[in-house]
């Protein structure tokens, strides 16, 4: 709050009231002078500190989804390993466990990427003191990983789904031709959904240079050729003529 006191005595002459109007007037500009450098400085401390944590948080989530990549890249063997076997089996119903060409894994390892500190600093509003394009790219960032985390999401629900088999019964050897055809397509499903977390994780690195690696493996997962031979083929020349007649970009 300011204070503003009145003169000791009545002014006696004009030149006595505008000195008293001049200083009450400087007194008051000072005053909100130095309010406002006090503020001024209390919000650059405050940025500093939130940018401070924002690296940091970015930095753990640069980690996590490092550990992430590794994990996909399991995970896309483990379905390969699951598609073959249960491909086996379709051929070859009733075919002992230990007589197939392996054994079926589930496994999915993941962690939540974390956004604490930018949900903090929204609901406190001192995100209203950045610049705006600023606040834009902290909100892209934190869409992207989303975007990985429902993807991962979608993809470990879809493995459950073909894994659920194992609550009635172990024993591959005794699922009917019918149970198998089942679990193979829930597994291609998941297979697909896997496919599509990778792209979400591919999108991602293409767009922050300092986080992993896209998956070299997601075009061998959905059988992409790109070699000179079927570059070269009659039959993706004509694809190409009706993607270029459409305006496809190539």
């Amino acid at each position: 709050m300011l204070d503003v006191h009145p003169a000791h005595h009545a002014a006696s002459s004009w030149r006595e009231f505008f000195i008293h109007i001049a200083t009450i007037v400087l007194g008051l500009i000072i005053a909100v002078g130095l309010e406002q450098s006090v503020e001024y400085f209390h919000h650059r401390h405050q940025l500093a500190e939130l940018r401070d944590q924002l690296r940091q948080e970015r930095e753990a989530n640069r980690k996590l989804f490092q550990n992430e990549a590794v994990h996909w890249r399991w995970e896309a063997v483990e379905l390969q390993n699951n598609l073959m076997v249960l491909s086996y089996l379709q051929k070859h119903p009733g075919t002992p466990d230990e007589k197939l060409p392996g054994v079926l894994l589930w496994g999915h390892r993941s962690e939540l990427p974390t956004e604490a500190a930018w949900n903090s600093a929204k609901t406190s509003g001192v995100t209203s003191l950045m610049p705006r394009d600023e606040v834009e790219q902290y909100e892209m960032f934190y869409v992207m990983l989303r975007r990985v985390d429902e993807a991962r999401q979608q993809a470990s629900d879809a493995m459950w789904d073909a894994s659920r088999y194992q609550f009635v019964g172990g024993r591959l050897a005794d699922l009917t031709p019918k149970q198998i055809d089942e679990i193979l397509a829930l597994t291609e499903i998941a297979m697909n959904k896997h496919w599509s977390e990778g792209v979400a994780l591919s999108n991602n690195a293409q767009r922050y240079k300092d986080f992993p690696r896209a998956p070299a493996e997601l075009d061998h997962l959905r059988g992409y050729n790109n070699s000179e031979e079927t570059v070269q083929s009659p039959a993706f020349a004509t694809t190409m003529s009706r993607m270029k007649a459409s305006g496809y970009p190539r």
